[in-house]
Order: C-alpha cells, then sequence, then structure tokens
C-alpha cells in the first residue's frame, strides 16, 4: 500500500455544504502562514481558537505544518497547540509532516511531544508515511523518538514492509538497523521477499537476500501458496530475474 495522501487538501474561502459558521480566521492565517495576523489575536482567546476545527476537523496546526510553515507552528506550539489533536481521517499533523518528509517540523511536534507512534483511520503511523515515501531523515527522527518498528495498518504492513514495497534501499537499511522485524508478514501473507521481487527492487532484494533469515523467508507461502522462489521463477522480464537470482547465488549459493 502506498500512503499517497501528502499533506492535506487545503480549504477556504466559503463554508462547505451544510457547514453552519464560516471558518475561523485562525485557521485561515495558519494555512497562508501570516504569523503577523495570528500574533494579532487577543492573548486571551488564543486557548479556545487552537482547538478550532475545520469541515475535515482539522487545527490551525494542523493547517500550518500541511504548508510548511515553520514559524507559525513553533508559535502555536508554543502558544498551546496540541500535537496529538486529529482530524476526521485520524491524521494528527505529525503525519502530515512524516509524508512530506519534513524534518524540522517533525522535530519541533516530537519535542512537543507528538505521540511518534499514533495511527490513523487506516492504521497507518506516522514511520509508514516516512518509510512509503522513502524520507530516511524522518524516519531516523522516529526511530530516536520510540517509534514502533513493527506497528502494523490495516492489511498487516509493517513500515519495513512499505518501505520494501517501493524500493527505498536506505530506509530499509535504517529499519533492519533498528531491528525492525524482518520476517514479518502481512495479511496476504507476503513477506519482504515476496514484496521486494514482486517489485522488482534489485537492490532492495540484496539487502534482504544478505541476512540469515533469507534462507527461510524464500520458501515461505503468503496466501496464494506462492514462495518468493517461486515468484521469482516466473518473474518477467528475464533480465531482471536474472539479476535477483545471481543476488541470491553470490549471497547464498546454488
Amino acid at each position: 500500500q502506498v500512503y499517497c495522501r501528502p499533506g492535506f487538501p487545503l480549504r477556504a474561502g466559503p463554508p462547505a455544504p451544510g457547514m453552519s459558521k464560516p471558518l475561523d480566521p485562525l485557521l485561515l492565517h495558519a494555512e497562508a502562514g501570516d504569523l503577523e495576523a495570528i500574533r494579532a489575536i487577543e492573548e486571551a482567546d488564543l486557548p479556545k481558537r487552537l482547538r478550532k476545527r475545520d469541515e475535515d476537523s482539522r487545527t490551525a496546526l494542523h493547517r500550518a505544518c500541511a504548508s510548511g510553515h515553520r514559524e507559525v507552528v513553533e508559535f502555536l506550539l508554543a502558544k498551546g497547540a496540541d500535537p496529538n489533536l486529529e482530524d476526521e481521517e485520524g491524521w494528527a499533523p505529525l503525519h502530515s509532516c512524516c509524508s512530506k518528509g519534513d524534518a524540522a517540523l517533525a522535530g519541533l511536534l516530537l519535542t512537543a511531544r507528538a505521540e511518534p507512534s499514533a495511527d490513523t483511520s487506516s492504521g497507518a503511523t506516522p514511520l509508514h508515511f516516512a518509510a512509503s515515501k522513502g524520507h530516511a531523515e524522518v524516519l531516523q527522527q522516529l526511530l530516536q523518538a520510540g517509534a514502533r518498528r513493527n506497528a502494523r495498518d490495516r492489511q498487516g504492513g509493517t513500515a519495513l514492509l512499505r518501505a520494501v514495497g517501493r524500493g527505498h534501499e536506505r530506509v530499509v537499511r535504517l529499519l533492519l538497523e533498528a531491528q525492525a522485524d524482518i520476517k514479518a508478514k502481512d495479511r496476504a501473507g507476503d513477506n519482504a521477499l515476496h514484496v521486494a521481487i514482486n517489485g522488482q527492487h534489485v537492490a532492495v532484494c540484496e539487502v534482504l537476500m544478505g541476512r540469515d533469515e533469507a534462507l527461510t523467508m524464500m520458501q515461505e507461502d503468503n496466501e496464494d501458496g506462492k514462495s518468493p522462489a517461486q515468484l521469482l521463477l516466473d518473474l518477467q522480464p528475464m533480465e531482471v530475474r536474472d539479476m535477483i537470482r545471481s543476488v541470491w547465488r553470490a549471497t547464498h549459493g546454488g
């Protein structure tokens, strides 16, 4: 699965159908990065308005993070904005930053005690987003903050499986160094070698095949009764198949 929601679709202007009230101006200022206008808001009004939401249950902090406005994010956090409030799809601001690969904003949120393993309605954590998009720096920040390496989304996928599926070799190496479970399987029964071979990711196959666990993983069947070894035999084009087979022979012989 690819997590393809890069930040949040931002909407402004007139209220959406069914909305009884227009958006709080703070939400619009945060999205626009208008720090001067935000500073002009009465100090006594800020705590309540920081919790105001738009039609998708996003706060000013959500909007500022999605738009990449670092100074606004710093100001909102300093004024008590909660980094763990979720929108209607379960996204906290950190999910947006990790999806976009914004290490600076991710660092601010983590310092403000954003939950590094919060999951969305699809079960995806910030680590899933960083891994799926190949954002190595953000991924390292999350790991250092104690993010759960082996958290699973609704399809049973771990961050490692998502990185493997997208061919992100560096992220795969980082997760393995952090003791992510190389033998984890998703709900389809696919392990990392199934995913790497299906995706024709030769460099990732080389990383995985260099591990001792690969000997048993290569023979494990998924829910369709296919092992990575069988998938490799049927893989097309032949050039890619032969490249991966050469990697296997060089590592394990045979």
